[in-house]
């Protein structure tokens, strides 16, 4: 479809949230601040006075605009949402400047009313003007993330599938007699990794996923693969990224198992408080390159997924010391998809 073609609908701010509505309180408080500042002489009565009559307008507009967002007013064609809001506004200004004219003077004066209602007009406009290029560039962010994170996800299914491969290649070659049994572990732990759609997955699947990649590793490098499992976990549903800790654990076993003619120790760490839950992966290092290539590749997929779907929420850290490397992934509970 030609985005020129498609119907533009309007959107502004939640201002049903908190932090919206603190934002707008403090944004017209400062240009009321210095709306006063501008004249000749400051008076802290004429700036209460007009506090007073603006934060009226701002809190009654965002209520009744809190109030429309229930009604699906974000389906309005952009011309009906936008005039609809301009009016509402414009009404509350008529109104609060009328009863506020009455109360102080006994009196409405039409022009000068006519005078404030213009202006208000004018700021009003360029406010819902900005709300809505704020809320289109959001959905444009959010549309280029989604896409960079189908294409991030699209890529790391295939990269484990082949790298499980290349360990049951190898499998065959040294213990022909486990292959078979192997291939049968691995299909079924591919089924269940192309069965998830969603981004998410329960931190039991991630787990479960783990422990037979593993399996298929013992298989191939028997005695030398040594796993320590240490697991304080409350909640075992917690959505955690699909492949986030099996890439991992798999660089531990190529680079730090594998590579090593006396084989290794990985422990996984799964840590968890009311708010994140760890990750951490450990290994000890060689000193020998290994022979496999491309392994990288889970790693790297892993920290650009957890920036696309948690941006700075989540932390991503790599340690490496007296010949021990120790990655931890630390998760935030994520907004339901």
């Amino acid at each position: 479809m030609n985005p020129q073609n498609k119907q533009l609908h309007f959107e502004i701010p939640n201002l049903c949230q908190t932090q919206a509505l603190l934002y707008l309180v403090l944004v017209s408080e400062l240009c009321v601040l210095a709306w006063t500042l501008a004249e000749f002489s400051f008076s802290w009565s004429v700036f209460a006075l007009r506090s007073l009559s603006v934060q009226w307008v701002v809190l009654l507009a965002a209520a009744l605009l809190c109030q429309l967002r229930r009604h699906r007013f974000d389906q309005w064609s952009l011309r009906k949402g936008w005039l609809v809001s301009f009016l509402l506004v414009e009404c509350i200004v008529l109104s609060v400047l009328a009863a506020g004219q009455w109360v102080l003077t006994g009196a409405v004066a039409p022009l000068s009313l006519l005078q404030k209602l213009l202006a208000s007009g004018i700021i009003t406009a360029m406010v819902l003007r900005f709300f809505q290029l704020q809320q289109q560039v959001i959905a444009q962010s959010q549309a280029e993330a989604n896409s960079r994170m189908d294409a991030l996800q699209a890529r790391i299914r295939p990269h484990f599938l082949f790298n499980s491969l290349n360990t049951i290649s190898e499998l065959v070659a040294t213990k022909p007699e486990d292959a078979e049994a192997a291939i049968a572990s691995l299909s079924v732990l591919f089924r269940a990794s192309l069965a998830e759609k969603s981004r998410f997955c329960p931190l039991k699947d991630e787990l479960q996923l783990v422990k037979g990649y593993l399996r298929l590793e013992k298989w191939r490098l028997g005695d030398r693969l040594q796993v320590s499992w240490n697991e304080s976990v409350s909640d075992m549903n917690w959505p955690v990224p699909v492949l986030c800790l099996q890439p991992l654990v798999e660089n531990a076993v190529v680079h730090g198992v594998a590579a090593n003619q006396a084989g290794g120790k990985i422990t996984i760490s799964v840590l968890q408080t009311p708010r994140i839950t760890t990750l951490i992966v450990e290994n000890s290092c060689s000193q020998q390159p290994s022979g496999h290539r491309g392994h990288g590749i889970g790693q790297e997929n892993v920290r650009n997924r957890l920036q696309a779907l948690y941006g700075d929420a989540a932390r991503y850290r790599i340690e490496q010391a007296n010949q021990q490397y120790k990655v931890t992934l630390t998760l935030p509970k994520p907004i339901k998809e």
